[in-house]
């Protein structure tokens, strides 16, 4: 004990001649906190991958920490550059190399290098065939060593290759998955080092859109047009836009989800391929800034819809289906529209798990990201992503600079809830659907209302850190973030702590989750280990996405036998158990079939019957019985069945039975044939009358 005291006194009384003004590199690493554990990314041929997120942060401490700043651009405006208007089978490399001292021992450094590489362009949707490229322009250098030459492996089973005169190598992976590419530079002292970089080959080809059109908003909202591009998807039975299916991407923090990565989330358990084959076209619409206020991107889906109904025969109608942030963008330009008199021919409008009544991000993890953000170029992007107006518009409580007591929403939030209200919050011509990707039996995230969410602590003789982190209470008084850098004299300390109170548990509430704590999880730092207690949080409140009007964020949705008076959706299907937000599941995937269809047949509303009709279940979810119409043309032999979804037969409820014309009611009260009850899930009911077999799905929930 005696002897640790008196290193602590050693390293304080001489901490000035320990961090020295001027060092042989010009570079003490030891001035900022070193997250990106830079003796790792040493040049050796055993150096790990490094991700993307690691090189940015590698490049701010070796900026940060140099005596002159180095003249380098900003390293997320590169990123951008190096993206824009590019061929998406282009994978662009960037480079960092310095040399950087740091303290080794009382009064002395030691010097060090740093050779790290990344790929720009993090998830590949083209790797049967994509261009590694590197611009000299992102070749980061601090000092006077330069590049000469490189080599890199990419992991395809062809070894190593030289790039070419212009930086470029063309590569053909045969398998998915992730890749370490690898590295080598020939420096012009005739040294050797080496880099490796992680990429993520997510498929080996995307199917190209049919056409792309750029869409510019002849609306402003505060004096600005917002801009964006569709991709039209047709029907392999179409040569023209026919029978559009129209969906509107949500918050893209970073601008990243264009056609490839939109095509991989909507085409999750082939939605779009299998809607393609029943004949419907689909145009996605990709806001050129998703960040930017709702109301800005709502006129962009205004001048899309305008372009749409020019394409289309005049008697037909479209389908709109709003994804997360898209739902309120679709709500607002439907409403606007109609209080315009204007025809926006959409006849249904499915809102995809979207914050109607706003979305969750845990209020102690805004407050990680504002404390942290001077040493972590990540925690820094994505708190000024969370200032956006979009994300200000959305969440439901909203960091504080300094903290307040209580959460509370950013005035951009009420602001934005005024506004729609005054257009008559909801459209009136076509039909609301919502579907949740929340529980709606109540079931909570895994932790409880004020449960430590993150926990960070390292002890040091040179630096203490903390950055924990709490879920908001319920209604109690509860720290939802304590943090500490105690750092080695003449480094400012800082601490901050921030408790509040009057909370609802929205952190551990049903609904659609993100992970944002297991992402935080896999964060290697060079000072101790960011700890997840809780994979992932609320995101988006199942009472939220359905627009219930109810304050309990636990309310009990399945039991409610007046739900429906308390939503101005015309149809909501949930699922028992939380799902990740924006998930197109085994489930919901019929669930949007089925109102697709509906939006183009209305099979509900059709009288005349031409041979069989089935109607789907009623109420669906159901708990504990639901009840199922079909219609006869003629007098058939009847059998009606429910399968599960391997295929099994779980209840037959007619068997070959002779039925007359017209409507029938058969109701299944959520048994199987033996007696037992059915566990929760989705189940099919199948109708054979005669020649024809007809499905449809409902979801038992208990």
């Amino acid at each position: 004990m005696i002897i640790m005291l008196l290193l602590v006194f050693m390293l304080a009384g001489s901490a000035g001649a320990a961090l020295p003004e001027h060092t042989p590199t010009g570079v003490l690493i030891d001035r900022v906190l070193p997250l990106s554990r830079l003796d790792r990314l040493d040049g050796s041929a055993d150096a790990p991958a490094a991700t993307l997120s690691r090189w940015r942060q590698a490049v701010h401490e070796m900026s940060r920490a140099a005596e002159v700043k180095p003249d380098w651009p900003d390293i997320r405006a590169l990123q951008d550059a190096a993206l824009a208007n590019i061929d998406p089978r282009e994978i662009p490399l960037a480079v960092l190399l310095g040399r950087y001292d740091r303290m080794d021992g009382v009064e002395k450094t030691a010097t060090a290098e740093v050779f790290a590489a990344a790929v720009l362009r993090e998830d590949c949707y083209h790797g049967a065939r994509i261009v590694f490229s590197l611009d000299p322009a992102h070749v980061l250098v601090q000092g006077s060593t330069r590049p000469i030459r490189y080599r890199i492996n990419p992991d395809d089973g062809a070894g190593w290759r030289e790039l070419d005169a212009t930086g470029r190598l063309e590569v053909a992976y045969t398998t998915s998955g992730r890749k370490t590419v690898r590295l080598q530079a020939e420096l012009d002292d005739g040294r050797i080092v080496h880099a490796a970089a992680s990429l993520d080959v997510k498929r080996l080809e995307t199917p190209p859109p049919t056409e792309t059109w750029t869409i510019t908003a002849t609306e402003t909202w505060l004096d600005i047009a917002g801009t964006g591009q569709a991709y039209v998807y047709l029907s392999d039975q179409h040569t023209t836009l026919t029978n559009p299916v129209i969906v509107v991407e949500g918050f893209d923090l970073d601008n990243t989800m264009d056609w490839p990565v939109l095509y991989d989330l909507l085409n999750q358990h082939a939605l779009i391929d299998d809607l393609r084959a029943y004949g419907y076209d689909a145009v996605v619409l990709d806001f050129t800034e998703a960040t930017e206020p709702i109301q800005r991107n709502a006129f962009v889906l205004t001048e899309l819809l305008s372009q749409v109904n020019l394409a289309i025969d005049p008697d037909r109608t479209s389908a709109l289906i709003g994804a997360s942030m898209g739902g309120l963008v679709v709500r607002y330009a439907l409403t606007w529209l109609e209080q315009q008199g204007e025809d926006h021919k959409v006849r249904s409008f499915i809102s995809f798990d979207a914050p109607q009544t706003g979305a969750d991000i845990p209020l102690g993890l805004q407050h990680w990201l504002h404390f942290f953000q001077s040493e972590s170029t990540d925690a820094a992007y994505l708190l000024s992503r969370l200032d956006t107006p979009a994300a200000r518009q959305m969440l439901l409580y909203h960091h504080q600079d300094p903290p307040t007591g209580s959460g509370q929403a950013d005035p951009l939030f009420t602001d934005f809830q005024a506004d729609l209200a005054a257009l008559g919050d909801w459209p009136s011509g076509p039909r609301l659907v919502a579907v949740a990707n929340g529980s709606g039996a109540g079931v909570d995230q895994g932790f409880a209302p004020g449960e430590q969410l993150i926990r960070y602590e390292y002890r040091s003789f040179l630096i203490d850190i903390d950055g924990n982190v709490w879920a908001v209470p319920d209604n109690t008084s509860t720290t939802i973030f304590d943090g500490m850098l105690n750092v080695i004299w003449p480094l400012p300390d800082t601490y901050q702590t921030v408790s509040v109170s009057g909370t609802l548990p929205w952190d551990s509430a049903p609904g659609g989750w993100r992970s944002s704590m297991a992402q935080m999880d896999t964060t290697a730092v060079e000072y101790g280990d960011i700890v997840a207690l809780h994979d992932h949080h609320c995101f988006i409140p199942t009472i939220s996405a359905l627009a219930l009007d109810v304050a309990d964020p636990f309310h009990d949705i399945a039991g409610d036998p007046d739900l429906m008076s308390r939503t101005p959706f015309d149809q909501l299907y949930f699922p028992a158990e939380n799902q990740e937000h924006i998930s197109i599941t085994a489930e919901n995937k019929v669930w949007f079939i089925e109102e697709i269809e509906w939006a183009f047949t209305g099979v509900e509303s059709t009288p005349a019957v031409a041979a069989a009709v089935l109607y789907p279940a009623a109420p669906n979810p159901f708990n504990p019985s639901t009840a199922i119409r079909f219609e006869l043309a003629r007098a058939e032999d009847v059998r009606l069945q429910v399968y599960d979804l391997t295929g099994r037969v779980v209840r037959t409820l007619f068997a070959d039975r002779p039925l007359d014309p017209g409507l029938h009611t058969a109701t299944w009260d959520g048994r199987r044939d033996n007696g037992h009850i059915a566990a929760s899930g989705v189940y099919m009911f199948r109708l054979e009358a005669g020649e024809h077999r007809l499905h449809r799905r409902a979801t038992l929930i208990k």
